[in-house]
C-alpha cells in the first residue's frame, strides 16, 4: 500500500513537471542590488508570452512576500498587477515595491510570484479559453549589518592602574568580521577620492552615481585623564550577531582627577558581509566615586514671554547632579507665592528619583499668573531634598528668575448706565489701562445677546491709543425695545487691542468685561413728579389734620 502510494506520488510529480505554461516569469530584477534590513526595495517581475501561436488575457500577477518583507507599492490593488492581454512573443514588466524590516537578520528570505491567467486557442474560426494559474518561489538575500554595544562594570579610583572587563557585543543583524577594537582612540574618517557606480534598471536603463570614498582612520589620543595601559588595539575576529567577547584593559587614572564620571573613547573597526569596511566611534563612561552637588539650570517656559493672566504656563528646569557620588531619592517643589499659584493640587510637588553623577533630568512646574502682576523678575524658590550613599538625607534650596513682561490690562470706569425703554440711546463707556504696556488701536465692542430686549445700531467704537494709566471714551447706541421691562440687564463688552509695537509687542489682546444697564421706562419722567407729588399733598393733608384736632382740643 505503501508503495503504491509513492509509486502515485512521483506519477504526479513528473505529470506537473512536465506541465508547460504558455506564460513564462523571468528571474526578478530588484534595486538596490546589495539589500540591508530597512531597505525600501524596487522589485521587477518580466512576464513573456512564451506561446507564439495563441493570445493569453486576463493576467494578474500577485506577489506574496515572507518575513521580512513588506509590500509598499501604489498599484490599484495592494501585491496585484492586471494586464489585459499579451500578443504571442509580448513581455510585459510588473512593478511592485517591497520594504525589508528593520531587524532583519541575514539570510535568504522567500517571495512566491503567482500568475493567473486565461490563453486563448483558436481553431477553425472557433476560440476556446483555458485558464491557468501556476507560482513560483524566489529567495532573495538580505545582508544584515553589525552594530556594537560596549559595556563594563567600572568603578576606579584616581591615582591607581586596574584592570577592567569590557565587554564588546554585537547587537546588529549581520555577522561582522575582522573585528577590530582599540581603546583610546578616535575615529578620524579620511576621503581618500570617489568612485562611480552605475545602476541598471529593466529595459536596458541605466544611471551614474558618483560616492565618495571615505577611508576610516583611528587616531590614538594623549593626555586623557583615565588613560589605557600596555595593550591599546584588541583582534577579535568575527561576532555573529548577539554574540560578546570580552577583553581585559589596564586603566591609569590620574592622580589629579576629581571624582566623577568620564568618557574613554573606543574605536571599532570590521567587514561587513556584503564586503564594505565600517567603523564606528563609541564611548564607554567610567565612575570614580565622589560627593554630591546638585543644580538647576536650563529654565524653559511656555509660552516663552510670561504676561500677567496667564494660566498654565509650564516652566521646565533641568536638575544636575554635578557632584561624583549617586543621589538617590530626589524630590523637587516648587514653592509658589504671589503673583504666582499651582495651577491645580500637588502639580508642582516631583520625585525624579536617583540621580547618578553627571546625570540630568528635566521636571515641568506649572503655575498660574494673576493678571494684576507686575512686570519685573520673580526669584521662585525650589526646595530639593535627597539621600546620599549612606542614606543620610539633605536638604537645600535654588532658586530660579522667571521674568512676568508687560501687557496692557482694562478696568471699565462706567460701572453702569440708564436707558429708556422704546429709544436709541447713547451711552459712553469709560475705560482705563490699568497694564503696565502701551495699547494700540483699542476698541471696545457689546456683544450682542438675543435674549436682551436691546439692539445695538453703533455696537463698537474705536478709541485708539491708551497708554499705562490713561483712560478713554468709547461709545455705544443701544435701542432698547418699547415693551422692555424696567429692570436691570448684564451685557458683555468686549475691549480688543495690539500690544506696544515700539517693544516689539504684535500680540493682539481680547478682554470681556461685563456692564450694568438698567432700563427706565419711556413715561418714568411723568410718573416720579406726581409720585412725589402725592406724597407731598397727603403730607400736608396730614399735617393739617393734626394741627385741627390739636386746636380743638385747647377750646
Amino acid at each position: 500500500m505503501n508503495l503504491r502510494k509513492l509509486l502515485i506520488g512521483l506519477l504526479s510529480m513528473l505529470i506537473i513537471s512536465t506541465i508547460s505554461y504558455g506564460l513564462q516569469i523571468e528571474e526578478p530584477e530588484y534595486q538596490p542590488k546589495i539589500i540591508h534590513p530597512g531597505d525600501d526595495v524596487d522589485l521587477w517581475i518580466k512576464i513573456v508570452n512564451d506561446n507564439y501561436e495563441n493570445k493569453v488575457k486576463n493576467i494578474v500577477v500577485e506577489v506574496t512576500p515572507h518575513y521580512p518583507f513588506e509590500l509598499r507599492q501604489v498599484n490599484p490593488t495592494k501585491g496585484k498587477v492586471i494586464i489585459n492581454s499579451l500578443n504571442p512573443g509580448e513581455p510585459y514588466t510588473a512593478y511592485f515595491k517591497l520594504h525589508v524590516n528593520e531587524n532583519a537578520p541575514s539570510n535568504d528570505y522567500r517571495i512566491d510570484v503567482k500568475v493567473n491567467y486565461d490563453e486563448v486557442y483558436e481553431d477553425n474560426g472557433k476560440e476556446t479559453v483555458v485558464h491557468y494559474n501556476f507560482t513560483k518561489v524566489y529567495y532573495i538575500h538580505i545582508y544584515g549589518t553589525a552594530s556594537f554595544e560596549i559595556s563594563g562594570n567600572t568603578n576606579l579610583t584616581p591615582a591607581k592602574t586596574e584592570v577592567v572587563p569590557i565587554n564588546i557585543k554585537n547587537t546588529g543583524t549581520g555577522t561582522a568580521k575582522e573585528v577590530n577594537v582599540y581603546i583610546g582612540y578616535k575615529l578620524n574618517p579620511t576621503p581618500v577620492g570617489s568612485e562611480i557606480k552605475t545602476v541598471e534598471y529593466p529595459g536596458g536603463i541605466t544611471t551614474e552615481e558618483q560616492k565618495n570614498i571615505i577611508y576610516p582612520t583611528v587616531i590614538s589620543l594623549t593626555d586623557l585623564p583615565i588613560s589605557p595601559v600596555d595593550i591599546t588595539k584588541f583582534y577579535l575576529g568575527a561576532l555573529k550577531p548577539d554574540s560578546k567577547k570580552t577583553i581585559n584593559v589596564k586603566f591609569h587614572v590620574s592622580p589629579n582627577l576629581v571624582e566623577g564620571v568620564y568618557q574613554i573613547p573606543i574605536v571599532v573597526t570590521w567587514t561587513d558581509e556584503d564586503g564594505s569596511k565600517k567603523a564606528e566611534q563609541i564611548s564607554l563612561g567610567v565612575y570614580v566615586k565622589g560627593d554630591i552637588i546638585l543644580s538647576i539650570s536650563n529654565v524653559v517656559t511656555d509660552p516663552k514671554e510670561i504676561k500677567p493672566g496667564d494660566n498654565y504656563v509650564r516652566i521646565d528646569t533641568t536638575i544636575t547632579n554635578n557632584g561624583h557620588a549617586e543621589a538617590k531619592d530626589v524630590k523637587l517643589k516648587l514653592i509658589t507665592k504671589y503673583p504666582f499659584k499651582d495651577s491645580w493640587s500637588n502639580c508642582n510637588i516631583k520625585d525624579i528619583g536617583n540621580l547618578k553623577p553627571g546625570e540630568s533630568k528635566t521636571v515641568s512646574f506649572f503655575v498660574d499668573v494673576n493678571k494684576y502682576a507686575k512686570t519685573e523678575h520673580y526669584q521662585l524658590p525650589i526646595e530639593f531634598s535627597y539621600l546620599d550613599p549612606q542614606d543620610n538625607k539633605h536638604k537645600g534650596i535654588k532658586y530660579i528668575d522667571i521674568y512676568v513682561k508687560s501687557k496692557p490690562l482694562f478696568e471699565i470706569l462706567t460701572k453702569e448706565v440708564n436707558v429708556t425703554a422704546g429709544k436709541e440711546n447713547k451711552v459712553y463707556i469709560k475705560i482705563k489701562n490699568i497694564g503696565s504696556e502701551k495699547a494700540e488701536r483699542v476698541k471696545i465692542s457689546v456683544i450682542k445677546n438675543s435674549g436682551q430686549p436691546f439692539d445695538y445700531p453703533i455696537k463698537s467704537d474705536t478709541i485708539g491709543t491708551l497708554y499705562p494709566n490713561q483712560t478713554g471714551v468709547g461709545v455705544i447706541s443701544i435701542d432698547v425695545d418699547k415693551s422692555a421691562p424696567t429692570k436691570p440687564y448684564i451685557i458683555t463688552l468686549e475691549i480688543r487691542c495690539a500690544g506696544d509695537s515700539d517693544e516689539g509687542d504684535n500680540n493682539v489682546y481680547i478682554y470681556q468685561e461685563p456692564l450694568k444697564v438698567n432700563v427706565i421706562s419711556s413715561n418714568g419722567s411723568t410718573i416720579v413728579p406726581i409720585l412725589i407729588g402725592t406724597i407731598i399733598l397727603v403730607i400736608i393733608i396730614g399735617i393739617y389734620i393734626k394741627f385741627m384736632k390739636n386746636r380743638k382740643n385747647h377750646e
